[in-house]
């Protein structure tokens, strides 16, 4: 009894400490594997009970959130005026408020026949989505501005340069050090603080690369 007791203890411990399914590090991430991407502000909500069978240990009932959201600004998927999206729960709950705007990415669940996100998925309120904000409106212009080169400057207010033949583009570091280049087209650049040793960087079109500079 001992030993099944701390087996069930150990399975359970190691489905909360695993990663969620969708949960990504990057904006480009995010951006292919959702389906649907826009900015909306919630109308109305309502709750309905769904049995998640979610733990081979025990089964119990979770509450989804279907919420209906009217849209502000699309940025992938066939464009809708209002879409409706199950906030499902698990490790990734997210709590929608009444008349607040969020930046939504989300999947469509074929089997179930509905538009599903969560946390894990990006989704988020507009006040804490301005990094990706950026990425998705250089993406509007095409999958070869689609990109996000970002890194380490080594300290604030540090001045980086990315060129590609004639192209320039700048950027100063943060509080922390981080600078971010949204939007770059696809293709060879090269990187540095300026008047420092540049490196070298291939983009991709979708691609987020990481590059700390000396």
């Amino acid at each position: 009894m001992r030993r099944l007791y701390l087996s069930a203890t150990l399975l359970a411990t190691s489905l909360l400490l695993a990663k969620a399914p969708g949960d990504t590090g990057t904006v480009c991430d995010r951006y292919q594997q959702a389906d649907l991407i826009f900015t909306g502000s919630t109308e109305t909500s309502w709750i309905t009970t769904v049995d998640t069978r979610k733990s081979p240990i025990h089964r119990r009932s979770e509450k989804s959130k279907r919420v209906r959201f009217l849209v502000r600004e699309w940025f992938k998927g066939p464009r809708r005026n209002t879409v409706e999206v199950w906030l499902t729960p698990g490790d990734c709950t997210l709590s929608a408020a009444a008349n607040q705007t969020y930046l939504v990415y989300a999947r469509n669940n074929q089997e179930k026949g509905r538009t599903e996100s969560n946390a894990c998925m990006g989704t988020k309120a507009v006040e804490q989505a301005a990094g990706d904000l950026r990425y998705l409106t250089a993406a509007q212009a095409g999958p070869a501005m689609a990109t996000q080169l970002s890194g380490n400057a080594g300290g604030p207010n540090v001045n980086v340069v990315a060129q590609s033949g004639i192209n320039k583009r700048y950027a100063v570091s943060d509080a922390s050090g981080k600078y971010v280049l949204d939007g770059l087209q696809a293709g060879d650049w090269q990187v540095s603080i300026v008047g420092g040793t540049a490196q070298s960087v291939t983009l991709a079109p979708g691609r987020c690369i990481v590059l700390d500079l000396p």
